[in-house]
């Protein structure tokens, strides 16, 4: 088998999946070591490590303290019927391991700042399959850099006999950022986050800075960049993203236009979307995906974005003869955002429900379940995102505004409290400083009905193609 394919795969864990796995070689072993099969003594257990709150083999830490605490997981096949002792402990040597199998270059994160409770050393009981609350602290060193993503390692070991550990189970990462300079957006843990879409042909995204609660936090969480394209290239025969000027102006000004945005807490993703050609997120083939994720990873790593959100619209018929090409489905969809996540793990994989492309049509991919290569889906206007296999509904829009049609405040805000809950993002789309007028009043509303508290209405806005914070009432 080919050992890049098997780390690929390993790097994203799949809850139903190994659950479903669990429960078949549960009852299997249950018949067999029952019965009076001579080969009854050669069952083994096999182990898996697993993150705490994901249950994926990989988490994105993101430091706004000195110190950061979670818990990792640890999962036998079936009870063990005696006691199973494990170690977990930082793999250094696994970091490169990760790095080439992703194309990554991310920096260890110092041993000496890692630390477990109890020293990592636990014990299983004859009855236990699961070990869900093992302490990991990681404590930030000196000289860490902001936006630099760091890599901590960690396996599990047992002395156990007849405890099987398979390599691709027996790792997992996380994948630390250092935000403790930063402002932030958060507003509580289990509060859900605002998602807005700038049309950025018209708007500038700085204007995300002017929303702000009265308690002092940013209202909007994730800023999308609406858009991108994908495109086909005659000349060189490959897809490509391709940028219109005003997407273009924002990239080659990153440090003016985007990274105020990231160094406020935010989120800057780029969407990416059809074009008008046989090129389109919902129609490549699996060759045409991976080599697509490699360069759209490449392009938020060159201009510092933290992840994509496809939309699946304005593409023409495919070319079935093109190999990069494929039938337009939601195979072909949920394949590239599979690639996706595989290629820049550490980023956001995000989706706007539309055409072949809706969170509750993904399939599983090479055994990786949606909900582990979706981190999110938000719905089209006025529709909710629905869960696809994997997922949660905390994944998924609860309320979609085009803040450009005509709703009742009172619309919004009930929508929004009704909804805060279950759902675990809310999408506004077209945000426009000519329009304030009625979209701050819309805006307050979801604020209301979100956090129970109002929104500080904004005085200033940033005009198109420039930095400079200028009163409101300038436009009037």
């Amino acid at each position: 088998m080919n050992m890049t394919y098997t780390i690929k795969r390993s790097l994203l864990a799949l809850p139903l999946a190994v659950l479903a796995l669990m429960t078949s070689c549960e009852e299997d072993a249950i018949v067999r070591s029952d019965s009076v099969s001579p080969y009854a003594e050669e069952i083994q257990l096999k182990g898996k490590l697993i993150d705490g709150t994901t249950l994926q083999n990989n988490s994105v830490v993101e430091m706004r303290n000195d110190q950061y605490s979670t818990d990792i997981t640890f999962r036998l096949s079936t009870r063990p019927k005696k006691g199973v002792d494990i170690k977990i402990q930082v793999d250094e040597a696994y970091a490169q391991t990760y790095n080439t199998a992703h194309g990554t270059d991310f920096e260890l994160f110092p041993s000496a700042n890692v630390s477990f409770e109890n020293n990592g050393a636990y014990v299983l009981a004859p009855d236990d399959q699961t070990l869900p609350n093992i302490g990991v602290t990681l404590t930030a060193f000196e000289g860490m850099k902001e936006d630099q993503t760091y890599i901590v390692p960690l396996a599990v070991s047992t002395t156990t006999e007849g405890v099987i550990l398979p390599e691709d189970a027996r790792h997992m990462v996380f994948l630390v950022k250092d935000y403790r300079s930063m402002p932030t957006p958060d507003k509580g843990a289990d509060a859900p986050k605002n998602v807005v879409y700038f049309e950025v042909n018209d708007v500038n995204p700085l204007n995300a800075l002017e929303f702000v609660t009265a308690s002092g936090k940013y209202f909007f969480d994730h800023v999308v960049l609406f858009a991108a394209n994908i495109n086909w290239n005659a000349e060189k025969q490959r897809v490509y993203v391709s940028n219109n000027p005003n997407v273009q102006f924002l990239l080659d000004n990153n440090e003016e236009y985007l990274q105020p945005l990231r160094k406020a807490g935010m989120k800057v993703i780029i969407s990416i979307l059809g074009n008008h050609d046989e090129a389109g997120v919902a129609q490549l083939s699996d060759m045409g995906a991976r080599e697509f994720a490699r360069e759209l990873a490449a392009y938020c790593d060159a201009y510092n974005l933290d992840g994509v959100a496809f939309d699946d619209e304005y593409s023409s018929a495919p070319d079935l003869s093109n190999p990069w090409l494929a039938r337009r489905s939601y195979y072909a969809g949920s394949r590239l955002m599979y690639e996706c996540k595989v290629a820049m793990p550490d980023k956001i994989v995000s989706l706007y429900n539309l055409g072949y492309m809706y969170s509750n049509e993904l399939h599983v991919i090479d055994g990786v379940t949606p909900g582990e290569y979706c981190d999110y889906a938000v719905g089209d206007y006025g529709w909710v995102a629905q869960p696809g296999i994997g997922m949660t509904y905390k994944q998924c829009g609860g309320m979609s505004v085009e803040l450009n049609k005509l709703y009742t405040t009172s619309e919004i805000e009930n929508t929004a409290r009704n909804r805060r809950d279950t759902y675990g993002y809310f999408m506004y789309f077209a945000l426009n400083p000519d329009k304030y007028r009625t979209q701050i009043s819309y805006c307050n509303a979801a604020c209301k009905g979100l956090y129970d508290e109002e929104l500080v209405s904004p005085t200033y806005y940033y005009p198109k193609n420039s930095n400079v914070r200028t009163s409101l009432s300038e436009l009037n």
